[in-house]
């Protein structure tokens, strides 16, 4: 390299470093001939598209996982990456150098034209401060207007408990936000067949739940003096039972018998045997009622026997009050077969009084011929729409695939040449070639990612929905974040109306509850309602569901 391209190299770091690294300079220019005008600004179009990241990432909060959310090869997610959308929202390269500490976005803008602008308002706006460490503070507001942001977000908190945790979190809003994303997500409720509100068993409950809700003997032992007043709920005699199955499935009365004979036994051991309680049940009928009123019958005590007995007879009164229909002596029958455990023979009374659902003549014979189908024509359009977005979500995802292992191939050829460089100076050059190469296959890889995931959206959302399940975290913030622009445009003047039936109603963001995660927790949910947080919109957070009703205004 001549005096030429060595004060060019000073000129280039002296350029770019910082923001970027002093070895990630050096191992960049290194694939570049310093003395050919072509390569040096292709060497200067790689370096400025690395120094607007490195940008991006200084303003960014901090990240404790350390990925920054725009690695895919640290996160194990290939489709990690931000679009070209976002990458050009950021602003231009002069506007960076501005100190880190004014930057702030306006909270109380009324039109989305306005809040992309982040117009300066008057001293009582509320506005996000982005500090010298990176956190977030909401300045510009009160204890009160903090509570009532908070309260807008989590309607199914109450108020007392937002309070509690912005105390506890010292005002800090963001802390504040992430204790009550946990309290709204442990709280959150499922409706049943009968519209009843049922609470999702969370932490170690939910952990030792079983699918069909049969939490076992020591569960339903602990859980016992919750459900006094409903002996029913939470047990798992009526799921271990035939005769409560769903109408529309299949009775196999083989299984449905294993299932009452393992619910007996489960509970009389080792005071009674399988052997016993088998021959009890089929000689009762394969009816588990009056299975559990013989086997109560056969071991019941005498009265005096009870009376005798200070701790049988106080247990007896506790059951005659959860089942004042049952003779003291079936309940003392019960209490001897399960060796004294009041919730064991609570439940296996349960079970006796409980009468098995009779079968009709229409369960046992249907007709299963599906019926003709009705406008063909109308349906089509719409199905070869729906079809044509997931054949094109696959095309995208296998092609993204393939470009990924291209990549890989790419880049182990060129670590092979670069070692091999140390010996035949000719391998240098291929070095540069596959690494190339490489790099060309990546950036295509990422863009078929982002398609894909684009395809597999709008193969499951609808105009007024977005449905986030099988994206990655980046591409639902970057999805989200450009789906509710689109759909606040889309209203027109209807969005300034008061009542408006469109804005009212809100667009809902499906992010789920976070089932299928490793450990349970949602991860699309928390990342989505920040960002839609911080960029101004109002949002209320429900059970897997971030419905945005619109755009903060002035308080």
């Amino acid at each position: 390299m001549g005096d030429t391209g060595n004060s060019l190299l000073k000129e280039l770091e002296k350029e770019y470093c910082p923001p970027l690294d002093s070895a990630l300079f050096t191992a960049i220019v290194s694939d570049y001939d310093l003395e050919d005008p072509a390569q040096v600004q292709q060497l200067r179009d790689a370096l400025d598209t690395l120094k607007l990241s490195a940008w991006e990432q200084e303003d960014l909060p901090f990240d404790p996982s350390g990925t920054s959310g725009l690695s895919p090869g640290t996160t194990g997610d290939a489709d990690g990456i931000l679009s070209e959308r976002s990458g050009s929202q950021n602003g231009t390269a002069p506007s960076r150098e501005t100190d880190i500490t004014s930057l702030a976005s306006d909270f109380s803008s009324v039109g989305l034209d306005d809040r992309r602008t982040r117009s300066q308002g008057g001293s009582n706006s509320l506005r996000y401060t982005i500090g010298p460490d990176g956190s977030l503070s909401l300045s510009g507001a009160s204890e009160d207007d903090k509570v009532g942001y908070l309260t807008d977000m989590f309607p199914s908190v109450d108020r007392f408990t937002v309070q509690h945790s912005l105390r506890k979190s010292a005002g800090d809003i963001d802390r504040a936000m992430d204790v009550l994303l946990n309290i709204a997500f442990f709280d959150e409720q499922y409706e049943d067949e009968d519209g009843t509100k049922l609470a999702i068993p969370k932490g170690i409950d939910g952990f030792g739940e079983c699918p069909n809700g049969d939490t076992g003997r020591k569960k339903n032992r602990k859980r016992k003096g919750k459900n006094k007043n409903n002996p029913a709920q939470g047990l798992s005699s009526p799921s271990a039972s035939g005769y409560m199955q769903d109408e529309n499935l299949p009775l196999n009365k083989w299984d449905a018998g294993q299932k009452d004979i393992e619910f007996i036994c489960s509970r009389t051991l080792p005071v009674l045997k399988k052997e016993a309680v088998t021959s009890a049940y089929h000689a009762n009928g394969a009816s588990l009622p009056l299975t559990v009123r013989s086997l109560a019958m056969a071991h019941a005590p005498e009265e005096n026997h009870i009376n005798a007995h200070p701790v049988m007879l106080a247990q007896v009164a506790e059951l005659t009050q959860e089942f004042p229909s049952v003779a003291p002596t079936l309940l003392g029958g019960l209490l001897k077969i399960t060796r004294d455990s009041t919730s064991a023979a609570g439940e296996l009374a349960v079970a006796m009084l409980t009468r098995p659902a009779a079968s009709s003549v229409s369960n046992l014979i249907k007709i299963t011929t599906a019926p003709p189908p009705l406008d063909l024509g109308d349906d089509e359009p719409k199905r070869s729409s729906v079809e044509s977005r997931v054949l094109r979500h696959d095309t995208a995802r296998v092609t993204a695939g393939d470009h990924f292992v291209a990549s890989a191939e790419a880049f182990h050829k060129a670590s092979a040449a670069y070692r091999r460089g140390k010996s035949d100076k000719l391998m240098g050059g291929a070095a540069a070639y596959y690494s190339s190469v490489g790099r060309d296959h990546l950036e295509r890889a990422k863009r078929e990612a982002a398609a894909a995931a684009d395809a597999l959206v709008d193969s499951q959302s609808t105009s007024n929905s977005l449905d986030l399940h099988g994206v990655s975290v980046q591409d639902a913030v970057r999805i989200a974040s450009s789906r509710v622009a689109e759909w606040w445009d889309s209203l027109g003047d209807a969005k300034y109306m008061r009542g408006g039936e469109a804005a009212r109603s809100g667009f809902r963001i499906i992010t789920g509850v976070g089932r299928h995660s490793h450990d349970g927790t949602s991860r699309l949910g928390p990342a989505v309602g920040k960002m839609l947080a911080r960029e101004g919109w109002r949002v209320e957070v429900g059970e897997g569901v971030l419905t945005v009703t619109g755009v903060v205004r002035r308080r």
